[in-house]
């Protein structure tokens, strides 16, 4: 009879877990030897910028802004009061020109902002290494967190699902990072998160801190993945790096019994005595 594949315990019983994210921007938790942080991964060489990019950095007198929510969480998709906060708040830092990645070139967006550049797509790998970068507006996406990280940018982020608000999160504890709550988006809200970024160097120090140890860690994310799987192909899923923990269930893992132990006698005692 053919064996069926069991997914839960094919992942209990592996050797190690990729993980994408960089031990270095991400939050220290409890974690076994097993898991394996892979954060920029597939990072790839800059190329000089376009001429029509690199115009954009030259002609701003105090720097540039890059404004991207990535692929899935597109700008032209933007509620109207939205996208009319983030052009008001751009106004207000002519001396800033602003990099804006916005998917649908014919609701010409930017019209009668002379400081406002939209583009479908955007070299992110290259706009993120220029030295005239003041921050990254970003949905908080993992790889964008990790890029920006990894380069040295000081970011605002806008979570909106998923990993999002932990990425935000992090980077915020980390002091590299000011979030702006997706539910209070409004002029006032962006203009004080940029007025925060540009004008507190403490986001720039620590940043660039954080992009020095991640170029400075024993291996690449690409070392890590291959010296791993070399290892696990070796030596495979050995009791060396597992966990008790993944034999738990539900109720043991998070103490359900003693945690319901513990409320019916503060209820006995209530009962008994009030």
């Amino acid at each position: 009879m053919k064996e069926i594949f069991n997914f839960q315990e094919t992942v209990k019983n592996a050797a190690f877990f990729y993980v994408n994210s960089d031990e270095v921007v991400d939050h220290t938790g409890p974690v076994t030897s097993k898991l394996i942080h892979i954060g920029g991964l597939g990072k790839v060489q800059s190329k000089p910028l376009e001429k029509m990019y690199q115009d954009i950095f030259d002609s701003s007198k105090k720097g540039v802004i890059y404004f991207s929510f990535g692929s899935v969480a597109q700008s032209s998709y933007m509620p109207e009061p939205h996208k009319k906060a983030f052009l008001e708040a751009f106004a207000e830092f002519p001396e800033i020109n602003f990099i804006w990645k916005y998917e649908k070139a014919s609701d010409n967006i930017a019209k009668g902002l002379k400081n406002v550049f939209t583009f479908d797509w955007l070299p992110q790998n290259e706009i993120l290494e220029h030295e005239k970068l003041l921050t990254f507006i970003s949905h908080g996406g993992m790889n964008s967190v990790t890029e920006a990280a990894s380069k040295g940018v000081p970011m605002i982020c806008i979570p909106i699902f998923a990993d999002q608000p932990h990425n935000a999160k992090m980077l915020e504890d980390r002091g590299t990072a000011v979030v702006v709550d997706k539910n209070d988006i409004s002029k006032k809200t962006i203009v004080a998160a940029i007025k925060k970024i540009i004008e507190n160097p403490e986001y720039k120090q620590k940043v660039k801190m954080i992009s020095k140890m991640i170029q400075s860690k024993p291996m690449t994310p690409e070392e890590r993945v291959v010296k791993y799987a070399e290892f696990a192909a070796q030596f495979g899923a050995t009791d060396v790096f597992q966990s008790e923990g993944r034999n738990l269930n539900f109720i043991q893992l998070y103490s359900i019994d003693v945690v319901g132990f513990l409320v019916f006698i503060i209820i006995a005692v209530i009962y008994l005595f009030f």
